[in-house]
Protein backbone atom coordinates (compact mmCIF):
# COMPACT_ATOMS: atom_id res chain seq x y z
CA UNK A 1 0.00 0.00 0.00
CA UNK A 2 1.18 3.81 -0.84
CA UNK A 3 1.98 6.06 1.57
CA UNK A 4 1.80 10.21 2.28
CA UNK A 5 5.03 11.22 0.20
CA UNK A 6 5.87 14.02 2.41
CA UNK A 7 6.04 14.07 5.96
CA UNK A 8 3.90 17.29 6.79
CA UNK A 9 1.00 18.01 4.20
CA UNK A 10 -1.30 21.20 3.40
CA UNK A 11 -3.84 21.73 1.30
CA UNK A 12 -4.99 25.60 -0.32
CA UNK A 13 -8.30 25.65 1.46
CA UNK A 14 -6.06 25.51 4.85
CA UNK A 15 -5.11 29.23 3.56
CA UNK A 16 -8.78 30.22 4.31
CA UNK A 17 -9.46 28.67 7.25
CA UNK A 18 -7.78 27.17 10.33
CA UNK A 19 -7.09 23.19 10.42
CA UNK A 20 -9.31 20.80 12.37
CA UNK A 21 -8.07 17.72 11.54
CA UNK A 22 -4.53 16.70 12.32
CA UNK A 23 -2.90 12.99 11.94
CA UNK A 24 0.87 12.02 13.49
CA UNK A 25 2.40 9.00 12.38
CA UNK A 26 5.12 7.26 14.02
CA UNK A 27 6.66 6.42 17.16
CA UNK A 28 4.79 7.15 20.17
CA UNK A 29 7.45 8.80 21.94
CA UNK A 30 7.80 11.02 18.62
CA UNK A 31 4.23 11.70 18.59
CA UNK A 32 4.01 13.12 22.33
CA UNK A 33 6.94 15.50 21.13
CA UNK A 34 4.43 16.96 18.35
CA UNK A 35 0.96 16.52 20.36
CA UNK A 36 1.86 18.45 23.47
CA UNK A 37 2.72 21.76 21.70
CA UNK A 38 0.05 21.31 19.54
CA UNK A 39 -2.89 20.74 22.53
CA UNK A 40 -1.14 23.80 24.51
CA UNK A 41 -2.24 26.01 21.58
CA UNK A 42 -5.90 24.34 21.18
CA UNK A 43 -6.82 24.26 24.82
CA UNK A 44 -5.88 26.56 27.71
CA UNK A 45 -4.17 24.82 30.09
CA UNK A 46 -7.20 26.29 32.51
CA UNK A 47 -9.94 23.86 30.43
CA UNK A 48 -7.53 20.71 29.68
CA UNK A 49 -9.53 18.67 32.39
CA UNK A 50 -12.90 19.48 30.61
CA UNK A 51 -12.04 20.37 27.18
CA UNK A 52 -10.00 17.22 26.23
CA UNK A 53 -11.61 14.04 25.40
CA UNK A 54 -10.10 10.45 24.36
CA UNK A 55 -10.95 8.17 22.48
CA UNK A 56 -9.31 4.48 21.29
CA UNK A 57 -9.76 3.13 18.06
CA UNK A 58 -12.02 0.37 19.46
CA UNK A 59 -14.27 2.78 21.48
CA UNK A 60 -15.80 4.86 18.77
CA UNK A 61 -19.10 6.68 18.82
CA UNK A 62 -19.31 8.95 16.78
CA UNK A 63 -22.86 10.01 17.04
CA UNK A 64 -21.58 10.87 20.70
CA UNK A 65 -18.51 12.21 19.35
CA UNK A 66 -19.68 14.66 16.89
CA UNK A 67 -22.99 15.84 18.51
CA UNK A 68 -20.09 16.95 21.22
CA UNK A 69 -18.25 18.51 18.54
CA UNK A 70 -21.31 20.68 17.64
CA UNK A 71 -22.00 21.62 21.08
CA UNK A 72 -19.69 25.06 22.14
CA UNK A 73 -18.15 24.22 25.20
CA UNK A 74 -20.12 26.43 28.42
CA UNK A 75 -16.39 27.19 29.95
CA UNK A 76 -14.79 28.34 26.37
CA UNK A 77 -12.09 27.36 24.90
CA UNK A 78 -11.69 25.05 22.02
CA UNK A 79 -12.32 21.41 22.36
CA UNK A 80 -10.08 18.65 21.20
CA UNK A 81 -10.98 14.84 20.36
CA UNK A 82 -8.01 13.04 20.79
CA UNK A 83 -8.07 9.17 18.51
CA UNK A 84 -5.93 6.71 18.88
CA UNK A 85 -4.91 4.05 16.47
CA UNK A 86 -6.74 5.76 13.89
CA UNK A 87 -4.84 2.62 11.39
CA UNK A 88 -7.03 0.44 13.15
CA UNK A 89 -10.48 2.05 12.68
CA UNK A 90 -12.21 0.36 9.58
CA UNK A 91 -12.54 2.30 6.23
CA UNK A 92 -16.23 1.91 6.11
CA UNK A 93 -17.10 4.04 9.34
CA UNK A 94 -15.73 7.22 8.38
CA UNK A 95 -19.20 8.41 6.39
CA UNK A 96 -20.51 10.36 10.01
CA UNK A 97 -16.76 12.89 10.43
CA UNK A 98 -17.40 13.03 6.18
CA UNK A 99 -20.50 14.39 6.68
CA UNK A 100 -19.38 16.73 9.40
CA UNK A 101 -16.62 17.98 7.66
CA UNK A 102 -18.51 19.41 4.92
CA UNK A 103 -19.83 22.03 7.49
CA UNK A 104 -17.13 21.69 10.60
CA UNK A 105 -17.78 23.86 14.47
CA UNK A 106 -15.10 26.49 14.71
CA UNK A 107 -13.18 25.83 17.69
CA UNK A 108 -13.43 21.69 17.79
CA UNK A 109 -10.63 19.87 16.77
CA UNK A 110 -9.30 16.11 16.13
CA UNK A 111 -6.36 14.87 16.72
CA UNK A 112 -5.49 11.12 15.12
CA UNK A 113 -2.56 9.66 15.67
CA UNK A 114 -1.40 6.42 14.25
CA UNK A 115 1.77 4.07 14.33
CA UNK A 116 2.03 3.34 11.10
CA UNK A 117 0.88 5.25 7.52
CA UNK A 118 -2.54 5.24 5.53
CA UNK A 119 -3.01 4.94 2.16
CA UNK A 120 -3.03 7.76 0.10
CA UNK A 121 -6.46 6.96 -0.60
CA UNK A 122 -7.70 6.10 3.39
CA UNK A 123 -10.65 8.24 4.25
CA UNK A 124 -9.14 9.75 6.73
CA UNK A 125 -5.95 10.52 4.09
CA UNK A 126 -8.87 12.44 1.99
CA UNK A 127 -10.20 14.75 5.05
CA UNK A 128 -6.80 15.82 5.74
CA UNK A 129 -5.96 16.87 2.26
CA UNK A 130 -9.25 19.11 2.58
CA UNK A 131 -8.40 20.58 5.37
CA UNK A 132 -6.02 19.57 8.17
CA UNK A 133 -2.16 18.26 8.36
CA UNK A 134 -0.66 14.93 8.21
CA UNK A 135 2.87 14.68 9.79
CA UNK A 136 4.18 11.65 8.86
CA UNK A 137 7.29 10.92 11.40
CA UNK A 138 8.17 7.73 9.74
CA UNK A 139 8.93 9.87 6.43
CA UNK A 140 10.45 12.49 8.15
CA UNK A 141 14.58 13.72 7.01
CA UNK A 142 15.58 13.67 10.69
CA UNK A 143 14.37 11.90 13.40
CA UNK A 144 12.48 14.02 15.80
CA UNK A 145 13.07 11.94 18.90
CA UNK A 146 16.61 12.27 18.17
CA UNK A 147 17.05 15.54 17.62
CA UNK A 148 15.08 16.39 21.11
CA UNK A 149 17.07 14.28 22.94
CA UNK A 150 20.34 15.98 21.35
CA UNK A 151 18.71 19.40 22.29
CA UNK A 152 18.43 18.47 26.03
CA UNK A 153 21.70 17.78 25.92
CA UNK A 154 22.96 20.73 24.21
CA UNK A 155 20.22 23.21 26.60
CA UNK A 156 22.46 21.48 29.88
CA UNK A 157 25.60 22.72 28.41
CA UNK A 158 26.64 19.24 27.45
CA UNK A 159 27.09 16.63 24.13
CA UNK A 160 27.75 13.26 23.98
CA UNK A 161 30.36 12.15 21.69
CA UNK A 162 29.60 10.23 18.45
CA UNK A 163 30.75 6.73 20.00
CA UNK A 164 28.98 7.62 23.35
CA UNK A 165 25.56 7.90 20.75
CA UNK A 166 26.23 4.64 19.64
CA UNK A 167 26.57 2.75 22.76
CA UNK A 168 23.56 4.78 24.10
CA UNK A 169 21.68 3.51 21.16
CA UNK A 170 22.85 -0.23 22.02
CA UNK A 171 22.61 -0.29 25.27
CA UNK A 172 19.05 0.83 25.46
CA UNK A 173 17.82 -1.01 22.51
CA UNK A 174 16.69 1.95 20.50
CA UNK A 175 14.08 2.89 23.07
CA UNK A 176 13.87 6.75 23.25
CA UNK A 177 11.69 6.80 26.38
CA UNK A 178 15.08 4.90 27.83
CA UNK A 179 17.20 7.02 26.27
CA UNK A 180 16.01 10.26 27.71
CA UNK A 181 15.64 8.97 30.91
CA UNK A 182 19.62 8.01 30.86
CA UNK A 183 19.97 11.78 29.38
CA UNK A 184 18.67 13.01 32.43
CA UNK A 185 21.29 10.73 34.70
CA UNK A 186 24.31 11.81 32.37
CA UNK A 187 23.23 15.59 32.60
CA UNK A 188 22.30 15.33 36.36
CA UNK A 189 25.96 13.42 37.57
CA UNK A 190 28.21 14.39 34.64
CA UNK A 191 31.08 16.60 35.50
CA UNK A 192 31.91 16.91 31.95
CA UNK A 193 30.61 18.85 28.85
CA UNK A 194 31.46 16.25 26.89
CA UNK A 195 30.28 12.85 27.52
CA UNK A 196 32.16 9.82 26.46
CA UNK A 197 30.77 6.42 25.72
CA UNK A 198 32.68 5.21 29.20
CA UNK A 199 30.47 7.60 31.05
CA UNK A 200 27.75 6.52 28.93
CA UNK A 201 28.68 2.71 29.92
CA UNK A 202 29.44 3.29 33.62
CA UNK A 203 25.96 5.20 34.41
CA UNK A 204 24.32 2.81 31.56
CA UNK A 205 25.55 0.00 34.09
CA UNK A 206 25.05 1.67 37.54
CA UNK A 207 21.09 3.07 36.59
CA UNK A 208 19.82 -0.02 34.65
CA UNK A 209 19.68 -2.94 36.40
CA UNK A 210 17.69 -4.53 33.67
CA UNK A 211 17.88 -4.03 29.69
CA UNK A 212 14.63 -3.11 27.53
CA UNK A 213 13.28 -6.98 26.87
CA UNK A 214 13.62 -8.21 30.55
CA UNK A 215 10.00 -7.38 31.09
CA UNK A 216 8.61 -9.43 28.22
CA UNK A 217 11.44 -12.21 29.68
CA UNK A 218 9.17 -12.28 32.47
CA UNK A 219 6.43 -12.07 30.97
CA UNK A 220 6.78 -15.27 28.60
CA UNK A 221 8.46 -17.16 31.73
CA UNK A 222 5.36 -16.20 33.75
CA UNK A 223 7.33 -14.21 36.19
CA UNK A 224 4.80 -12.43 37.77
CA UNK A 225 7.02 -11.54 41.17
CA UNK A 226 9.92 -10.21 38.20
CA UNK A 227 7.64 -8.59 36.03
CA UNK A 228 6.03 -6.70 39.20
CA UNK A 229 9.49 -5.73 40.37
CA UNK A 230 10.87 -4.70 36.53
CA UNK A 231 8.08 -2.93 35.84
CA UNK A 232 8.31 -0.57 39.04
CA UNK A 233 12.03 -0.58 38.41
CA UNK A 234 11.12 1.44 34.86
CA UNK A 235 8.28 3.56 36.60
CA UNK A 236 10.39 4.82 39.27
CA UNK A 237 13.71 5.69 37.15
CA UNK A 238 11.20 7.63 35.45
CA UNK A 239 8.27 9.04 37.24
CA UNK A 240 6.26 8.18 34.19
CA UNK A 241 3.73 5.97 34.33
CA UNK A 242 2.53 6.68 31.14
CA UNK A 243 5.83 6.43 29.91
CA UNK A 244 6.68 2.58 31.32
CA UNK A 245 3.72 1.69 29.66
CA UNK A 246 4.29 3.00 26.39
CA UNK A 247 7.96 1.43 27.02
CA UNK A 248 6.34 -2.10 27.24
CA UNK A 249 3.97 -1.57 24.19
CA UNK A 250 7.22 -0.86 21.99
CA UNK A 251 9.09 -3.30 23.42
CA UNK A 252 6.12 -6.09 22.36
CA UNK A 253 5.59 -4.02 19.08
CA UNK A 254 9.43 -5.03 18.19
CA UNK A 255 8.83 -8.96 19.19
CA UNK A 256 5.75 -8.75 16.48
CA UNK A 257 7.79 -6.48 13.94
CA UNK A 258 10.52 -9.48 14.34
CA UNK A 259 7.93 -12.54 14.19
CA UNK A 260 6.12 -11.20 10.88
CA UNK A 261 9.16 -10.31 9.47
CA UNK A 262 10.78 -13.75 10.49
CA UNK A 263 7.71 -15.68 8.78
CA UNK A 264 8.63 -13.86 5.85
CA UNK A 265 11.97 -14.48 5.51
CA UNK A 266 13.69 -11.59 6.73
CA UNK A 267 17.91 -11.84 7.40
CA UNK A 268 19.12 -10.62 10.84
CA UNK A 269 20.48 -7.38 9.16
CA UNK A 270 16.74 -6.82 8.04
CA UNK A 271 15.17 -7.59 11.46
CA UNK A 272 17.85 -5.43 13.37
CA UNK A 273 17.41 -2.37 11.21
CA UNK A 274 14.02 -2.16 11.31
CA UNK A 275 13.67 -3.68 15.39
CA UNK A 276 16.77 -1.17 15.89
CA UNK A 277 17.99 -3.74 18.26
CA UNK A 278 21.99 -3.98 18.05
CA UNK A 279 23.17 -6.66 15.59
CA UNK A 280 25.39 -8.06 18.77
CA UNK A 281 22.40 -8.63 20.77
CA UNK A 282 20.30 -10.37 17.85
CA UNK A 283 21.09 -13.72 19.54
CA UNK A 284 19.38 -13.17 22.72
CA UNK A 285 16.40 -10.86 21.26
CA UNK A 286 15.47 -13.50 18.41
CA UNK A 287 15.65 -16.50 21.43
CA UNK A 288 13.20 -14.41 23.11
CA UNK A 289 10.95 -13.77 20.03
CA UNK A 290 10.85 -17.36 19.03
CA UNK A 291 9.60 -17.97 22.62
CA UNK A 292 6.51 -16.48 22.16
CA UNK A 293 3.73 -17.13 19.70
CA UNK A 294 2.32 -14.60 17.51
CA UNK A 295 -1.19 -15.05 18.80
CA UNK A 296 0.39 -14.42 22.80
CA UNK A 297 1.85 -10.93 21.35
CA UNK A 298 -1.17 -9.86 19.57
CA UNK A 299 -3.30 -10.47 22.62
CA UNK A 300 -0.77 -9.15 25.00
CA UNK A 301 -0.33 -6.04 22.86
CA UNK A 302 -4.35 -5.75 22.79
CA UNK A 303 -4.75 -6.30 26.34
CA UNK A 304 -2.31 -3.58 27.28
CA UNK A 305 -4.08 -1.05 25.56
CA UNK A 306 -6.86 -1.98 26.77
CA UNK A 307 -5.65 -1.34 30.35
CA UNK A 308 -4.20 1.51 29.15
CA UNK A 309 -7.34 3.35 27.79
CA UNK A 310 -8.84 2.49 31.26
CA UNK A 311 -6.82 4.11 33.44
CA UNK A 312 -6.64 6.96 30.83
CA UNK A 313 -10.31 7.18 30.66
CA UNK A 314 -10.79 7.07 34.49
CA UNK A 315 -11.97 3.34 34.56
CA UNK A 316 -9.22 2.13 36.69
CA UNK A 317 -6.82 3.52 38.82
CA UNK A 318 -3.14 4.06 36.58
CA UNK A 319 -0.61 1.76 38.49
CA UNK A 320 -2.83 -0.84 40.49
CA UNK A 321 -4.44 -1.25 36.32
CA UNK A 322 -1.02 -2.21 34.91
CA UNK A 323 -0.12 -4.47 38.52
CA UNK A 324 -3.25 -6.30 37.74
CA UNK A 325 -2.58 -6.70 33.99
CA UNK A 326 1.10 -7.69 34.88
CA UNK A 327 -0.52 -9.86 37.27
CA UNK A 328 -3.14 -11.52 35.11
CA UNK A 329 -0.74 -12.32 32.18
CA UNK A 330 2.60 -13.47 33.83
Amino acid sequence: MSSPPTSEMTNNDMTKKEPFLFLFIGDEFDRKLKIEPLLAKLIPAEFRMTNLFRYDSSDLDWEHILMQAKTVSLLGGGQVFWISRANEIKETVWKPLENYCKSPVEGSYFIFESEESLPVKHPLMVLLKNGGICVNMKTAPTDIGLKALRDKLKNAGKQLTPDAWQLLEERLGGSKRLMDSCIDQLILYSDSDSIDERMVLALSTKFLRYGPFDLPEALIQRNTARALEIFHYFHDLSGDLPGTVGLLHWQLKRIWQAKQMLSKGASREEISKITKVPPFKMNAFLDQVKKFKLETVEQLIHELWRTDWATKTGLSDQLIGMEMFLAAVS
